[in-house]
């Protein structure tokens, strides 16, 4: 019987030993983290100031990965400022509006070689307040946005990660009904972002 109880243990022992590699290369690979960095963002359209304004965007992101492909949803909250200029008969004032919103990417990635993924996937994005100095006008603008995401994420080591991205948005912010101003406004943003990879 002992020697019955050891040959079992050594059995275990070596399915362990040798079978916990290949089932961690049949298994995908999930992934759980935080990023932060620089949010440049343009809005074009009638009246609309067409430079890049300068903000954050922050939040976490989950993925999962099969050989080289993968998904990778994320939360992001989003700050920028909005510029347009009034046409008056006298003056033409120019007014900044604070803006926060919350975007939800879905990624689609395909490592392209080494560490280096690249990313693209659809963006829903709504906001969550708009101010220009202490006024409230998020009544001026659409509160949700539809944008296309294109980009580059390199997985470092140290559990580090660092991505490049453009955003486009499909969608019209400007709520015509409620603004000063006529005519479709578009956001356009490039982001730089450095991650921290929990798993």
């Amino acid at each position: 019987m002992k020697y019955i109880t050891l040959l079992f243990t050594a059995a275990l022992l070596s399915f362990f030993t040798y079978a916990q590699p290949v089932v961690g290369k049949m298994l995908p690979k999930f992934t759980i983290g935080i990023k932060a960095g620089l949010n440049m963002q343009q809005v074009s359209g009638n009246f609309a100031d067409n430079a890049y304004s300068s903000g954050i965007v922050g939040g976490i992101f989950a993925g999962v990965s099969k050989n080289k492909i993968g998904v990778q949803a994320e939360g992001l909250v989003r700050s920028a400022k909005v510029a347009y200029t009034v046409p008056t008969a006298a003056t033409a004032p120019t007014f900044t509006v604070n803006t926060v919103s919350l975007d939800i990417p879905v990624l689609f990635q395909y490592k392209i070689f080494w560490r280096i993924w690249a990313q693209a996937g659809p963006q829903f994005s709504t906001l969550i307040s708009a101010k220009q100095n202490s006024t409230d006008v998020k009544n001026n603008f659409n509160t949700t946005n539809f944008a296309g995401v294109l980009g580059l994420q390199a997985n470092l080591p140290f559990r580090l990660s660092v991505g490049a991205r453009y955003v486009l948005g499909v969608t019209n912010i400007n709520n015509e009904s409620k603004s000063a101003i006529k005519g479709a406004w578009n956001e356009r943003c490039i982001q730089l972002s450095l991650g921290f990879r929990f798993l």
